[in-house]
């Protein structure tokens, strides 16, 4: 009888083993060289025209080959991690570090063939930032080392071998401090590459807990907060304080199409108000629509939208404006999340946000 509990317990284990879904992974390692240059998107910036950069780019890639993974969006993807060293001939800029995970679909996938869209980001060190004690300073697109980055472009491989692919990048990166401190115009430079792709490793794992949900429609409540510099008021910090609410429609397993609305305080604003129109009773809060998209990957979120301030006394804001964000579940309901809200190719601030969801 122990012989037989023996060999029942041997077969529940290994039939649990065999059927428990597995992933597929195909690691591999790329190295370019990276050409760029400096957009000039602000006029307050014209005399950096002409400046340009060369680098080196490592990723760490990890192309999901199993059918769950395809499943998601019927298509294959890549994610990673890519460490850009770059180097600018304007010795104003000097040198950035940027580190930065990635997702990466494949748009066309052929044998000997792929183009694949790459969304970017993270956080990057620039070696010469503004100094207000530097009698002569001219820097003024970056005030701090530790920058947030952010890269989007489009990836062509072409097979050489088994394990061997040459590949070619063109990306539009940017690098700034989101208002945190202040001047931070932002350094954006579009830049192109060729490299090598080596593949080292293929294995299995188990899939884990998946964060997809069946539910069509979510319903998100947010609040978010930030803390802020005035280009004016350099030296001064301002509390930004937010919420919002949020419908999501699901299309498929990994787009959703997005519309919210969202009501702040900034007290930077509240104190430029006050100094500059202080004969007029203007309010420093603001509200605002959007409508956008969402990545959705397991337990992360990768947001765009485009908002309108339907709201908002302050003469000199543009009306339009956009959000960048990611979030990341920390269980079905919650989320925890940071998002940059910019007009044009400024930086107004970025926050911290904390996200509650139902589902239906």
């Amino acid at each position: 009888m122990r012989k037989f509990g023996f060999l029942f317990c041997v077969w529940l284990i290994s039939h649990s083993i065999f059927a428990q879904e597995l992933k597929k992974l195909e690691w591999s390692f790329g190295v370019q060289n990276i050409q760029a240059f400096l957009f000039i998107h602000d006029k307050a910036i014209s005399y950096m025209k002409g400046t340009r950069a060369n680098g080196i780019q490592i990723d760490l890639n990890r192309v999901r080959l199993d059918e769950t993974a395809y499943g998601y969006a019927n298509r294959k993807f890549n994610s990673g991690f890519s460490l850009q060293f770059m180097h600018f001939n304007n010795s104003l800029l000097g040198n950035t570090l940027n580190a930065s995970y990635f997702i990466e679909p494949f748009l066309i996938d052929k044998p000997r063939f792929s183009l694949r869209l790459r969304a970017a980001g993270g956080l990057g060190y620039a070696t010469n930032p503004f100094n207000a004690n530097t009698v002569d300073s001219d820097n003024i697109v970056y005030s701090t080392h530790i920058n947030g980055y952010l890269g989007l472009g489009l990836m062509a491989y072409i097979k050489a071998g088994k394990k061997i692919n040459v590949f070619a990048s063109a990306t539009y990166s940017h690098f700034s401090n989101g208002n945190v401190k202040n001047p931070n115009l932002g350094v954006n430079f579009p830049n192109v590459g060729m490299g090598l792709n080596y593949t080292f490793l293929k294995n299995e794992k188990p899939i884990g807990k998946l964060f997809f949900y069946p539910e069509r429609w979510r319903f998100d409540f947010i609040l978010f907060g930030s803390n802020k510099s005035l280009s004016v008021r350099k030296n001064m910090r301002f509390w930004v304080y937010g919420m919002g609410a949020q419908v999501t429609y699901r299309l498929g397993k990994i787009h959703g199409w997005t519309f919210a609305a969202e009501a702040l305080e900034d007290y930077s604003n509240k104190y430029y108000l006050e100094n500059k129109y202080w004969d007029r009773d203007l309010s420093s809060i603001m509200a605002g629509i959007m409508i956008g998209h969402e990545f959705l990957f397991n337990r992360c979120i990768f947001s765009q939208q485009l908002g309108y301030w339907v709201f908002k006394d302050n003469p000199e804001f543009f009306r339009a404006y956009h959000r960048w964000g990611i979030s990341y579940k920390l269980n079905k309901e919650i989320r925890v999340g940071l998002n940059l809200n910019a007009s044009m190719q400024k930086a107004y601030f970025i926050d911290a946000r904390l996200t509650y969801s139902l589902y239906r």
